[in-house]
């Protein structure tokens, strides 16, 4: 097996499929949603939701927002692939959290969080909860009791914020509830990259992990874009097989032959 960063004087794999945010590329979109959800956050807005196609970015943006967020003064409580029922929901919640949970009685679990929830906020810190893949979520009462939380507010503000992340599919199924849907503070839907923030992303990529050079020649980005339809995941895939096939081939810049070899 061929290690390629020295080859590409490289000092990190610029193309990880892991959600590291110092890789993360602001393309328009994902720069217009990052001002949205950031300020939703900050100014404790409520509910929020984020959708997209698989490998779009979204759990890399998530990571970004929540890695400049205070520690001494923001907790964050973060689920994925999210099962069961309400009752699952609040203890998950509450040991995200820190907490003990001694009952499954939904009342009594409503009623830590909201001891959780106030006490965070007189010690002056605020609170997130994510659910990422929520458009995992089949039971109804699990998104009545999501909306449910944002009863949890002081006259001027929420005492929890809560962002769903999720596919396409999400949209619809929170539409499907008016009364959480006109809850919604902002939402924001990810769109695969064009062909030129296709080739910007992995320049930027590249750059972050050590190198100005442009490793990938035009026709090698035409097809990238092309097998890849611009989802980040994609790229990521071609490109890391691209920079071990071209650095065993002992090539200075990768061209569509190693595109097609990876694609093939």
């Amino acid at each position: 097996m061929y290690m390629y960063l020295s080859h590409w004087h490289l000092k990190s794999k610029p193309f990880e499929n892991t959600p590291d945010p110092g890789f993360f590329y602001f393309s328009p979109e994902h720069e217009e949603a990052y001002i949205r959800f950031k300020y939703g956050i900050a100014e404790n807005k409520g509910a929020m939701l984020l959708t997209g196609n698989y490998g779009c970015g979204k759990t890399t943006l998530i990571r970004l927002l929540v890695s400049e967020l205070d520690p001494d003064h923001n907790q964050v409580a973060i689920l994925t692939h999210l099962h069961g029922g309400v009752e699952d929901l609040l203890t998950a919640i509450l040991m995200e959290f820190g907490e003990e949970v001694m009952t499954g009685n939904t009342n009594a679990l409503e009623r830590k969080i909201g001891e959780r929830l106030l006490h965070n906020f007189n010690a002056d810190t605020s609170t997130l909860l994510i659910i990422d893949e929520a458009q995992l979520i089949s039971d109804d009462a699990v998104i009545e009791e999501i909306r449910l939380l944002l009863n949890f507010q002081l006259n001027d503000r929420f005492l929890i914020n809560i962002l769903l992340a999720g596919q396409p599919e999400l949209r619809d199924r929170v539409d499907s509830f008016p009364q959480f849907e006109q809850r919604i503070f902002c939402r924001y839907h990810l769109h695969a990259l064009d062909r030129q923030e296709t080739e910007s992303y992995i320049n930027h990529r590249i750059a972050v992990a050590g190198s100005s050079a442009r490793i990938f020649n035009s026709q090698a980005l035409d097809l990238i874009f092309h097998h890849s339809q611009g989802i980040p995941r994609k790229i990521n895939n071609i490109c890391d097989l691209s920079l071990l096939f071209g650095a065993s081939r002992n090539i200075d810049e990768i061209g569509a032959d190693i595109i097609n070899l990876v694609c093939r």
